[in-house]
């Protein structure tokens, strides 16, 4: 078996590996894999050995340097990179493939916090009644999959992955069944959206499938049609430049959530955090907000 048949193999039993047992979605397996090709092509470029256990430190210290230079990444996706590798090193050390992980002293860049991105309520309604209005026989199913995730906080992966038997009509919740906590969580929803998709929901019957949302060819979507759509979409709302993208529209629901004076821990409850961290960071936007206010006081 050639080095570059045995790196597959091995990166194929880690796919699956994450896929059985971390319940990793299909989405980050992708990712992993797309990571996994840079990284390999890296190797081949610098005639670097396709033997894991021959790698050394110094070696995955210059894919860094490789990635930010060369190939000009941001950091965040460095970050990501760097996390893939750690966790394939990790797990070929504990698999006993490889007697030293040559990854333990490399660190990911550090992230900058930022204030998260979101749409004001002017800039979704623009959005949304955007998709509504332009007539096409596709507008209600994607007013509905994008009003979801503005208006619940779901990931992407998670609205994609809806079932009709996930969504309760006689009390306005959602079940999410997947997601990065790896557990089920309950969403309610507004009556407005309730309504949307029930209406949609009445041009699906009888139903061939318990997906929610489908391509043209009746399968479930895929996160490559959802991004081109919301693409189209924003641009025809004359939104573009502003930083927006999909992801942003689960920013948007939290950060109202957390203007309108919901407390941290119910916002954590409804996105699904595992870690208070992770939702710590909308709290910085109701400061922004409360200074703008107190700019507005004669006490300045």
């Amino acid at each position: 078996m050639t080095e570059m048949s045995q790196l597959t193999t091995y990166f194929e039993e880690y796919l699956g590996y994450l896929s059985a047992e971390k319940n990793v979605s299909k989405y980050t397996l992708d990712n992993y894999t797309s990571d996994f090709k840079i990284f390999t092509h890296f190797l081949l470029l610098k005639s670097l050995p396709l033997d894991m256990s021959k790698i050394k430190t110094r070696d995955l210290r210059n894919y860094l340097i490789y990635l930010k230079n060369d190939k000009e990444y941001q950091n965040e996706s460095i970050r990501r990179k760097v996390n893939a590798l750690r966790s394939f090193f990790y797990f070929l050390t504990e698999q006993e493939y490889i007697d030293k992980n040559p990854s333990l002293s490399i660190h990911a860049p550090k992230r900058v916090e930022r204030l998260p991105i979101y749409m004001t309520e002017f800039e979704l309604n623009l959005f949304l009644k955007t998709i509504e209005s332009t007539g096409l026989k596709n507008a209600l199913h994607d007013f509905c999959f994008f009003k979801l995730l503005a208006y619940t906080g779901l990931r992407r992966q998670e609205a994609i992955n809806l079932n009709w038997s996930d969504i309760n009509f006689g009390n306005n919740t959602i079940t999410v069944n997947m997601g990065k906590c790896k557990k089920s969580r309950v969403v309610p929803m507004p009556e407005s959206l309730s309504e949307k998709l029930w209406e949609y929901l009445q041009t699906r019957l009888p139903l061939s499938t318990q997906a929610v949302f489908l391509s043209e060819a009746g399968n479930r979507i895929s996160p490559s049609i959802t991004g081109t759509r919301f693409t189209k979409y924003l641009k025809r709302s004359g939104l573009t430049g502003k930083g927006f993208t999909m992801h942003k529209l689960r920013h948007t629901y939290a950060s109202h959530l957390v203007l309108a004076g919901v407390d941290l821990l119910s916002v954590q409850q409804l996105l699904g955090h595992s870690d208070l961290n992770s939702t710590q960071v909308y709290t910085h936007i109701n400061t922004q907000h409360l200074k703008k206010q107190i700019e507005k006081s004669p006490f300045r």
